[in-house]
């Protein structure tokens, strides 16, 4: 006997008459219609039982998870929960998963929070769910034994650290969140693992990024991005990476208002640069540095009121990398010594100055020619003081700036003949001898000769002015039969 169309039911028991023929046969069942479960998304992936798991290495445990909060830029609380990430095997699979364990008062929350971001996984460059457990601890389980990069970060060098960087926020998350399938050989985001707190690292402007952990090796990524063309933008950033990537800095009071490198064995400069400044408040077009590599060239916008002028602090620190090398070369210092005895001393100037907001003034701007703004460099070692007026500025209507406007024509179209010192404070800058070396690695594959200024000119950064050593005077002193040179 069947039941058409039938479906979600169970017979118990009842009242039915059944004729065949001639024959009647009674007897007695009762029909329960069941409503079909609705299914949900937890039941897309397999219950597996706590004592089915085996856990055999714990590398990760937090006791709070902290969010970040933009709107106060601090850490806050977003749940209280105990969570343990585990490597584990699953009784009766030969399979390794990595698993995550929730405990406490918050734990069903954080649990659904990363169940409904891993659930909708539909690439192979996240870590991929396998099964779960809701039970009172709730777990997650994810195909493979991953392993978090903290566990491999000190193995890295410069470039492999910028590439994992790179390929991080090419894929939309923090170095915390990345991890290695071993098996695949793959780099993959995922949860929030062990942090190792790595410095800044920077970024490269290309795309795409190979995933592949063989690009983590320094040989390997050297070579692949130094295949990359000529693109100025590209090996600016590549400094930077490398800047950003080992610079040791401190602040020291004032000494200075143009950066400089000094021999922390001798206290003599060595390298005078003339400093690259920006305009924070978009009054002018953006700045060029002259022909002679000390003077910084702005064209005049249609903007007027207070403006900001303060040095680059990037552009300085990769100006001097950019062409340590031809400075070591032409003093003659070795590859062999301790680079890192060398420190960019870079200050940090905020000049303020004022356009005036008349509508008479503005209009004689308007119908005059285009208007120039050069700022000169200071002398090294001028005192400057926060509120001191100084003068180290011209304006003019010609592009080299050979003829500039005079002071009472300045005032007649409301342009300042002075800036105010906002602020002034100094940083001490040194690098390791290894990424000295690293930089001139990449110089060599890039083409260039790392003896010279052509890369530095290359990228556009000003030349640092070599400042030979001073003759070392000896005088000999006969103490006790000994001869002594002091």
């Amino acid at each position: 006997m069947a039941f058409v169309g039938t479906y979600g039911v169970s017979i118990e028991g009842g009242a039915h008459n059944y004729v065949q023929g001639s024959q009647t046969i009674n007897y007695t069942t009762q029909v329960i219609q069941q409503e079909e479960e609705k299914r949900t998304v937890y039941d897309e992936f397999p219950e597996i039982r706590r004592g089915l798991i085996r856990r055999l290495r714990d590398f990760h445990r937090e006791d709070l998870s902290m969010r970040w909060n933009y709107k106060l830029e601090r850490s806050d609380v977003e749940f209280r929960v105990e969570k343990t990430i585990s490597t584990a095997e699953i009784y009766g699979d030969s399979s390794r998963f990595t698993v995550v364990a929730y405990k406490g008062q918050d734990a069903e929350k954080a649990w659904k929070k990363d169940f409904q971001r891993f659930s909708e996984v539909t690439d192979s460059t996240n870590m991929q769910l396998f099964g779960i457990n809701r039970s009172s601890v709730p777990l997650l389980l994810f195909h493979g034994e991953l392993v978090p990069l903290s566990h491999f970060w000190e193995r890295l060098g410069f470039f492999g650290r910028s590439y994992v960087t790179t390929l991080g926020w090419r894929m939309g998350c923090e170095r915390s969140q990345m991890w290695m399938d071993p098996q695949q050989g793959t780099l993959i985001r995922g949860l929030e693992g062990p942090g190792h707190k790595p410095r800044h690292y920077g970024w490269l402007s290309f795309r795409p990024l190979q995933s592949t952990v063989e690009f983590l090796e320094d040989d390997v990524c050297l070579r692949h991005l130094s295949r990359r063309p000529l693109i100025k933008g590209f090996d600016l950033d590549v400094i930077a990476v490398l800047h950003l990537a080992s610079v040791v800095k401190r602040e020291i009071p004032p000494a200075t208002n143009r950066p400089y490198v000094v021999s922390s064995l001798t206290s003599s400069p060595i390298a005078i640069g003339s400093g690259v400044w920006t305009d924070d408040d978009c009054y002018f077009d953006s700045g060029v540095v002259m022909p002679d590599g000390r003077t910084s060239r702005f064209n005049l916008t249609g903007r007027e009121g207070s403006f900001s002028l303060r040095p680059d602090p990037c552009d300085d620190n990769c100006a001097w990398l950019s062409q340590a090398w031809s400075v070591y070369h032409e003093l003659g210092v070795s590859s062999n010594q301790d680079l890192s005895q060398f420190k960019l001393i870079q200050p940090a100037i905020w000049l303020n100055g004022l356009i005036e907001e008349s509508a008479v003034k503005r209009q004689r701007r308007l119908e005059g020619p285009p208007i120039y703004f050069f700022l000169h460099p200071f002398r090294l070692f001028t005192p400057l003081e926060p509120g001191s007026a100084v003068c180290i500025h011209t304006w003019s209507f010609d592009e080299n700036g050979r003829t500039s406007i005079p002071h009472a024509y300045c005032h007649y179209l409301g342009l300042p003949t002075k800036l105010r010192v906002e602020r002034i404070t100094c940083y001490e800058h040194s690098y390791s001898t290894e990424t000295y070396k690293y930089i001139r690695e990449w110089q060599v594959a890039r083409g260039f000769n790392p003896s010279t200024t052509d890369f530095t000119r290359y990228m556009g950064y000003p030349i640092y002015k070599v400042v030979p050593p001073e003759p070392v005077r000896f005088e000999e002193l006969t103490t006790g039969g000994e001869s002594l040179r002091i």
